[in-house]
């Protein structure tokens, strides 16, 4: 590739998660207006450029209250803050499902760790 070319952006791909919570397993309430608060992960294969991506998790509803972040991760699966950017912006709770964009402003794909916090 010469310099006057841009690499072609890869979407990431889920690679490995957390143990998801299903709906039903009757954890206490957390009081005020929210009744469970829910916490997974998620590692995604290596990639770059701007995406939506989705994860299917059936605690989510279209009331939800969904916080996702990310990070950059090394080959052990540890996150750290490296030079590249990660920006999670656009977060749409759905039926089951939570729709975000991801930026990874980086010339080449890297592999990352989306931590998803979910109130219900």
């Amino acid at each position: 590739m010469d310099a006057t070319q841009s690499p072609v952006p890869v979407a990431p791909r889920v690679v490995e998660s957390s143990q998801a919570a299903e709906r039903d397993q009757k954890l206490a309430q957390i009081g005020g207006n929210v009744g469970a608060i829910w916490r997974g992960w998620w590692t995604w294969g290596p990639g770059n450029g701007v995406w939506n991506l989705q994860i299917p998790w059936n605690v989510i509803g279209v009331n939800s209250t969904v916080v996702i972040t990310a990070s950059e991760i090394d080959g052990n699966g540890n996150r750290f803050v490296g030079a590249a950017s990660f920006q999670v912006s656009s977060i749409a709770p759905a039926a089951g499902v939570v729709t975000f964009k991801i930026n990874i402003d980086w010339s080449s794909p890297l592999p990352m760790r989306t931590d998803v916090v979910v109130f219900n």
